[in-house]
């Protein structure tokens, strides 16, 4: 395998709005894991990304799948919803204006999680109170990532902490190439430090080249972090922010 095929597909899938971004802005981030599986000629990667989302009136745990070889279906991308708190209904008392917290162990995974929270604590916030304690209940088990990935494919790196850049892609077309060129014209004079990219890909981003490196030789050795990893909610103050 090449690690430009797996990049050009990382870069494929933002541009459909498909690669993973911590900062969503209709769930509010609460947790988030990257698993990469690879052998001689497949691979996959699977990032698990765990929010509250008040549209879907849940906490709901995204499973993004991304690869050459993923199950029930042909395309490089797919992705799965699973819904973690069982008693959703039950937990708060809703006001016009407000969602009051009853107080009330969650259930999770049919596993009862007493949270020790104020009624006036919001719903993001209560939802981020149960890591690093129960993280591992909100996130995918095995079983539920390999319903994505074939279970003969060895897991060749697993991250609970990585550093992301927020993505900025246009899909292909000559409107694009007219405003990138209006764009260079317009940042020409911009200092560097100071001058906003017209696009950010996963192929621009270090961090998802080495990954596209460790997918496409199946060797983690390729990935050595040169920044500090920024997934934890608490970088992302703009998630849900919709």
């Amino acid at each position: 395998m090449e690690v430009a095929d797996v990049v050009d597909a990382f870069d494929r899938a933002a541009e459909r709005l498909r690669f993973p971004e911590p900062e969503h802005p209709h769930s509010y981030l609460v947790a988030a894991r990257l698993h990469a599986f690879s052998d001689a000629e497949r691979w996959a990667l699977v990032v698990d990304t765990v929010g509250y989302n008040p549209r879907a009136a849940n906490v709901v745990d995204v499973l993004h799948a991304l690869g050459n070889c993923l199950v029930g279906t042909n395309e490089t991308w797919t992705k799965r919803f699973v819904n973690r708190i069982d008693n959703f209904a039950e937990v708060f008392e809703d006001e016009p204006g407000a969602a009051w917290y009853r107080q009330v162990s969650l259930v999770i995974r049919g596993q009862s999680v007493p949270v020790a929270a104020a009624a006036t604590t919001s719903p993001q916030n209560l939802f981020r109170l149960l890591t690093p304690q129960h993280r591992d209940l909100l996130l995918a088990e095995d079983p539920e990532v390999r319903q994505l990935v074939p279970a003969d494919l060895p897991q060749v790196l697993r991250l609970d902490d990585w550093h992301h850049t927020a993505l900025r892609v246009q899909p292909p077309s000559p409107e694009r190439e007219r405003r990138r060129q209006v764009h260079e014209i317009l940042t020409r004079h911009t200092p560097p430090q100071e001058r906003v990219p017209f696009e950010v890909r996963p192929s621009d981003i270090g961090t998802y080249q080495q990954i596209a490196q460790v997918l496409a030789t199946a060797d983690p050795s390729h990935y050595r972090p040169t920044l500090p990893g920024n997934t934890h909610w608490s970088n992302w103050p703009m998630s849900g922010a919709l």
